[in-house]
Order: structure tokens, then C-alpha cells, then sequence
């Protein structure tokens, strides 16, 4: 008889192999393994993400399973732009200090909105602050905090800490009329670069750009986000 604890942990993560001739099976909330014929695959499906990445190639023995390939949806769809310069702009009175904040999901309104995170402990080289609180249908979608006047970058603390699963985002440069920033999926430790519009710019905290006519920039963002920058809405 197996152990209950093993039947526990089992039930939490199970591993299923990719089906050869029909479709991968729905899932509820939760993450399951997927041994797959092209390489060994993590799925977690959570009310505001569905995704499949890969976590390690082909094995070197042949297996009867089905191919998959690496997905990532967001059930808002797009990430909006909009939050995220509003988000900007509070960064921007924080200065010269760190400011913190998130993206959460609704499951009832099936949208996110922004709210800002209670600052601990704050300077302008790091910041401890406390999540907002959120509703019962609620859940946390995008970590987001700035670099106040310099570059974006992940520290070893963000490393530490990011181990749930969740967007993250740093901003920085936020004195430039266009800030820079860095974005990636995080997968329990895991971290999948994502494209954004706000590629960081290494110049930027020491040559000035000159000011954009604000209509202008958000055209040129425009036309650019559906090419380039992927899951992102103005």
C-alpha cells in the first residue's frame, strides 16, 4: 500500500505522459509534470495563467509518448500597458526612492487592477513593503517594483524571493522621459524572460534622451506592441 504522504504529494504534482494520438487533457488549478516524447515539461494552470514550459530536453532513450510545445496564455489576455504607466507615474513620485506594487487578478471580474504595496523599510536602493490586501476571488498576478533613478536589474534578493509563480517587473531610469524595465515569468524559482516595450537601455542613466512628445510615444508604442513586444495592450 503506498504511503499517504506520497499519495498526497502525487495528487498535488502528478506526472501524466503526452498523449501520442489525441489531445493533452484539461486540468484544474495546479501544476502537473508532462513526460513528453521532445523532453520533460511543467504545466501550471492557475485562474489568471495557463502555461507549459520546458524543463529539460528529449531523454536519451526513446519513448512511445506524444510531442508538446511551450504555451503561455494569460486568461486577461494582455498584459495592459495602462496599469503599468500608471504604475510608472507613482515610481515617479516615489523618487529618489524604491516603489512597490502589483497587478492583481479578479476571478469574478476577470481583470486585473493596480495597487500599490505598503513600504516597510524604503530607500533608494531597495525596499521591503508589505502586499495589499485582496479579496477572496483575488490572487496575485504581476510583481512589480523600481530601480528609482537606476538601471533595471535582478538582484539575489528578487532571485530568493521569487519562487511562487507570478509576472515580475522592475522598472528603473524613471527620471528619463522613457524608463527602462525587465520582465519575466517566474515558475517556482524558474524564470522565463518576457519582451516588453520598455527594453532596458544601458546608456540611459548617463546620457539623457530627449523628451517625446507623450502622443507621439504612445503611437510609436502602438504600432509596435503587436509586432514586437508580445502579450501587451495599450
Amino acid at each position: 500500500m503506498m504511503d499517504v504522504r506520497d499519495i498526497a504529494l502525487q495528487a498535488a504534482c502528478p506526472v501524466i505522459a503526452a498523449p501520442r494520438f489525441g489531445p493533452l487533457p484539461d486540468m484544474v488549478n495546479g501544476q502537473r509534470i508532462i513526460l513528453a516524447a521532445n523532453g520533460v515539461f511543467v504545466q501550471v494552470k492557475l485562474d489568471w495563467l495557463d502555461c507549459i514550459q520546458r524543463l529539460s530536453p528529449a531523454l536519451p532513450i526513446p519513448l512511445p509518448y506524444g510531442g508538446i510545445e511551450e504555451r503561455l496564455t494569460f486568461t486577461f489576455g494582455v498584459l495592459p500597458i495602462r496599469l503599468i504607466e500608471a504604475f510608472i507615474e507613482a515610481g515617479r513620485r516615489g523618487l529618489p526612492n524604491e516603489v512597490a506594487g502589483a497587478l492583481i487578478y479578479s476571478r469574478r471580474s476577470r481583470s486585473l487592477r493596480l495597487a500599490l504595496c505598503e513600504p516597510l523599510d524604503v530607500s533608494p536602493h531597495q525596499i521591503d513593503y508589505r502586499m495589499p490586501a485582496m479579496d477572496a476571488d483575488e490572487t496575485l498576478a504581476v510583481d512589480l517594483h523600481t530601480h528609482g533613478h537606476g538601471l533595471p536589474f535582478w538582484s539575489a534578493k528578487d532571485d530568493r524571493d521569487d519562487q511562487g509563480i507570478k509576472v515580475a517587473g522592475v522598472l528603473g531610469c524613471l527620471h528619463q522621459p522613457k524608463p527602462s524595465a525587465l520582465f519575466r515569468l517566474v515558475v517556482n524559482g524558474r524564470f522565463l524572460p518576457l519582451p516588453h516595450p520598455w527594453q532596458a537601455d544601458t546608456t540611459a542613466a548617463h546620457y539623457p534622451e530627449p523628451d517625446l512628445e507623450p502622443g507621439l510615444l504612445r503611437r510609436i508604442l502602438s504600432f509596435y506592441q503587436g509586432r514586437r513586444f508580445g502579450p501587451w495592450n495599450t
